[in-house]
Order: C-alpha cells, then structure tokens, then sequence
C-alpha cells in the first residue's frame, strides 16, 4: 500500500488532479475540518505524500491522498477518501480506521525512533447518487450489550469524520477555492447527469482554465471526465459543448482525447504502428502549450519518452 497509484475511475482522476494541488487541497481542508484545525492550515506548510493506502479491491470506488501538515515543530496527518459509491459504505468507519493504521504503521517504519504517533483528521469526499446515511461514527458500527454501555466504551475505539456530501449539497452551497468548487460542482453535475446545465453555468471558468498554461493539465483532465464518466451526452453532444467554450485549446484537447481512444482501439489487436501513434499524441498534446510534466501527468509516458519525440520534432 505504501506507493501511489493511478486512479481507475475518472472521477478519483479529476479529484486526485485537483486536490493533489496543495493551494487547492489548503482550500478544501479549510472550509470543512472543524475551525481550530483550519486555521493552521497553510498551503506552504503542507506536503503531499506519494501513497494510497485504498484496498486493492476498492480502488475502482474510491481513491485517496494524504498530507503531513508541518507548523511550529509539530506534526498533523489529512486524510482525504473520495468516495463514489453508488450506495453509502455502512462500514466506512471501519474503513477509514483501517486506512489509518497504515498510516500510522508507516509512519514508524520511516521514523522508528518516534516516542509518540502524529494525529490523523480523516475526511470522506462522497459524490454518489444518494446522500450519505451511513455511520460517521466508528462506535455506531458496535453493539454493545446492554448494561455494558459505560464500562465498555472506553476500551473501544471512538471517532467521527466529517462528509462532505455532494448529492445533499445544493451547488450554492459547495465552498473553496474556485477551482475547488468548479471540481466539486463537475461531480455532482455528472452523478446526477447535470453536465449540459453546469457547462453553460461556468463555461467561461472552463475557458479560463485553457487561457492559463499552469492549470491546462487541470482542464485537460476536466474534458477528460466529461468524456469519461457522463452517459447523459454523447460524442457529438460532447464536442459540441466543448466548441461551445470557444477556446482552440479547449477543442485541441477534447480531439486529442477523443484520438486517445482511438489509438487504444487500434492498439488493442496489434502493436505495429504504436510508437508512431504515441508520438504523434504527445506532439498534439504538445502542440495545445502543454509542458513536457503535463504530458507526462496526463498520458503516464515515461519522461525520456516524451523529450525523445518532442526532439524528433525539433
């Protein structure tokens, strides 16, 4: 568990892209962990770790990222689970103990000298079709008998996390950042298959996106979840909404995603001709002002990879 891993699903792609960003994670800490713990929440102090501590059977439904918050010598574990299940996990405390504890587990194997454990402020990202009715206690998943309700509980663990639930969320009501809520919003938007509504709702935000070369990434994995993940719209609605953006890169993208797919097809029975299709995907991705990282980040392309084909086109 101690590596990280691609997402499967586009919705843990597009979250993981978002909130991976340390400015934009700080923005959505701040607004739903409890006030003593967001005020010390500093962007420039937190440090994203590179592992996913999600079962491996789990990983289609949820994924995850973890953040060490280092202030005035003393040390805090955010845990963020994105969660997009169709029904709530009636076991997501159980769950979430489990998460950390591995934690935890590592946390002594890189500093066994350690006397004391840091703490770790768990929050679940749920975007499914229903609003969350499970547990958010861990002692609401034991049955205690009865009688043993006092001498008991403080031998078992207790804990609670907040939910951040999107499906009970009015699209008003969502708060952070502006990419934040733009991201959140897109979750909502396609569980509920609201895609055409939110498109013309922030069509110039998403304009904006492609009009800013640091956030292309961001936009690219955007169009990438409307592709993906919405079954309201079809290919040519899809293309036509992103036309409607009215920005060349925006419609670069959505072809280069479109020709992804097409790519894959083909490759899916022979590997002739291969080495010509990722070259001329990364010289497209290349030609929308995408950076050699951005690149790398949206395709999975190893790093001399890329230089090499951008070097042929030199």
């Amino acid at each position: 568990m101690d590596k990280e891993t691609k997402p499967h699903h586009p919705h843990d792609h597009l979250a993981r892209k978002v909130f991976g960003k340390p400015e934009e994670a700080a923005g959505f800490f701040r607004e739903y962990l409890p006030e003593d713990i967001a005020i010390r929440i500093d962007a420039g102090k937190l440090h994203r770790e590179p592992v996913s501590f999600v079962d491996e059977a789990l990983k289609g439904s949820a994924a995850d990222l973890l953040y060490r918050l280092e202030d005035e010598g003393e040390e805090l574990w955010l845990y963020c689970l994105f969660e997009h299940q169709s029904q709530p996990d009636k076991w997501m405390p159980l769950r979430l103990l489990r998460y950390m504890v591995r934690i935890w587990e590592r946390h002594l194997e890189n500093y066994p000298p350690a006397d004391k454990l840091p703490p770790i402020i768990p929050i679940v990202l749920h975007h499914g079709k229903q609003g969350w009715s499970a547990a958010r206690t861990f002692q609401e998943l034991i049955a205690i008998p009865k009688g043993m309700e006092n001498a008991s509980k403080p031998m078992l663990p207790e804990f609670s996390f907040p939910i951040v639930d999107l499906a009970s969320m009015p699209y008003q009501e969502i708060r952070g950042t502006l990419l934040g809520r733009l991201t959140m919003q897109a979750l909502k938007a396609v569980t509920e298959d609201q895609l055409v509504d939110f498109m013309e709702r922030n069509r110039e935000l998403i304009k904006e996106l492609f009009q800013a070369g640091n956030l292309l990434d961001v936009g690219f994995a955007l169009l990438r979840y409307f592709h993906d993940a919405d079954t309201s719209v079809d290919k040519q609605g899809f293309m036509n909404m992103v036309k409607a953006i009215e920005s060349k890169t925006a419609e670069d993208a959505a072809m280069t995603i479109a020709q992804q797919y097409i790519d894959q097809g083909r490759q899916e029975g022979r590997v002739e001709g291969r080495e010509q299709e990722r070259r001329e995907l990364v010289l497209r991705m290349n030609a929308t002002g995408m950076d050699v990282e951005q690149i790398i980040s949206i395709t999975g392309f190893k790093k001399q990879e890329v230089l090499h084909y951008l070097a042929q086109e030199e």
